[in-house]
């Protein structure tokens, strides 16, 4: 039975028709949430590591940014000689190293940032983990021993980066831990206690108001796009068409949800994926009330988390040719299949809920996102009945004529 649900070969088939269909609005619509709700981060990280102008943070490691301060400092130079001397090519990055070397001595330059979306070093997600688990200094020091000092540390930057990149529609929650550890470290001053906290809000109004909406409306997108033959860009600001934000309540309930499960042991991987259907959820039904579209969620994953484990593993090797192609791959192909990829999942287990009568599954009320299904169940209804059902080009074409199907009797 579940292989029949989860056939993963027909899945991706599925997918790769679909997108075929839309495919330039697809890359459209993935390349938007790259920039404005930052997915898909590994597709820009590629780019970023050989932007020598804009991305000196990245050029260069904490030990070079030492080196160049210290010989600013030693010889006097201004960041306009100091950028000319080393060759570095952007003078912003050299005022901003010597700001924090000002400000917070040579440790400020330990971080290594990327521009875009994800950062290695001591402000990556994956020391973020670590230092939770080592709230005072001496804990960390007695981490450091049992690691070997600098076994992290010797990670490739390629490998921090892609957890990063995982982990990027999580950063909001990566921060809060980060604020809550930098608020018992014996070193750190409330002053900077506060401007982590602060990094948090930010992060947390841009995952709240931005991020989690537009994750719906991409849902909605591609969840039509396998329908609809001309699905526009534009079906982006549903939300806005139907007058709702009610998804943010449940986007955010959904969200500390999972941070609270992520103090467990497994809860982090094992939560991510039982939560996993609730965009597509509120795609189909922006109304459905928080509880019920949670709940559903679990009840859907009941049985498939490790299936969609598997699927994204799958993904990895997509992940990595776009990375080798500076994000080529990505924008143009791996992202809208992936996307594609996943609105195909949610339709699987979609029909699964709704013929077995799953708690809550009736008010998936769009019988059009799953033709299929529609088929059947028109069927089981009557078979002295013939039913005809014309396909708008587009959704709007849909809400605007007020009707899909059309039914003739014979």
């Amino acid at each position: 039975m579940k292989e029949q649900v989860f056939n993963r070969k027909e899945l991706k088939k599925k997918a790769r028709t679909a997108m075929k269909l839309n495919y330039f609005a697809c890359v459209a619509v993935c390349f938007i949430m790259v920039f404005l709700a930052g997915e898909y981060s590994t597709t820009v990280q590629g780019i970023s590591m050989w932007d020598k102008t804009h991305v000196a943070n990245l050029k260069y490691t904490p030990e070079q940014k030492k080196e160049i301060i210290q010989d600013m400092v030693e010889n006097h130079l201004t960041p306009e000689q100091a950028d000319e001397k080393w060759d570095i090519n952007n003078v912003d990055a050299v005022k901003a190293w010597l700001k924090s070397f000002e400000e917070f001595g040579l440790e400020g330059l330990d971080s290594k940032e990327l521009t875009f979306f994800g950062t290695t070093g001591d402000g990556s997600n994956i020391n973020t983990i670590l230092k939770s688990f080592s709230i005072t200094k001496t804990a960390k020091e007695r981490l450091d021993e049992l690691t070997n000092d600098s076994f992290f540390e010797k990670l490739p930057d390629n490998a921090i980066l892609y957890f990063d990149g995982l982990t990027k529609s999580k950063s909001y929650k990566f921060t809060f831990v980060a604020s809550i550890v930098t608020a018992f470290r014996e070193e750190k001053s409330l002053s900077e206690t506060w401007d982590v906290f602060a990094s948090f809000l930010a992060a947390l109004f841009r995952a709240v108001f931005i991020t989690n909406l537009m994750i719906v409306c991409e849902c909605r997108f591609f969840m039509e796009s396998r329908t609809y033959r001309k699905t526009k860009v534009g079906r982006m600001g549903f939300l806005f068409r139907e007058r709702t934000l009610h998804p943010i309540k449940t986007m955010l309930i959904k969200d500390i949800y999972f941070t609270l499960w992520s103090l467990t042991v497994a809860g982090f991987f094992i939560k991510q994926y039982s939560y996993a259907m609730v965009p597509c959820i509120l795609a189909e039904n922006p109304n459905m009330p928080t509880k019920k579209a949670i709940t559903l969620s679990r009840k859907m994953m009941d049985g498939y988390k490790w299936e969609l484990f598997k699927i994204d593993c799958t993904m990895f090797g997509w992940t990595l040719l776009s990375m080798l192609t500076l994000g080529v791959v990505g924008i143009f192909f791996a992202n809208p299949y992936r996307a594609s990829i996943h609105s195909e999942v949610y339709i699987a287990l979609r029909r699964k809920a709704k013929l077995e009568g799953i708690e809550y599954a009736d008010e998936l009320n769009d019988k059009f996102i799953d033709l299929d299904l529609l088929q059947q169940q028109m069927h089981e209804q009557g078979e002295q009945t013939v039913f005809s059902i014309r396909i708008p080009d587009s959704a709007e074409e849909h809400y605007d004529d007020k009707q899909k199907a059309e039914e003739v009797s014979v």
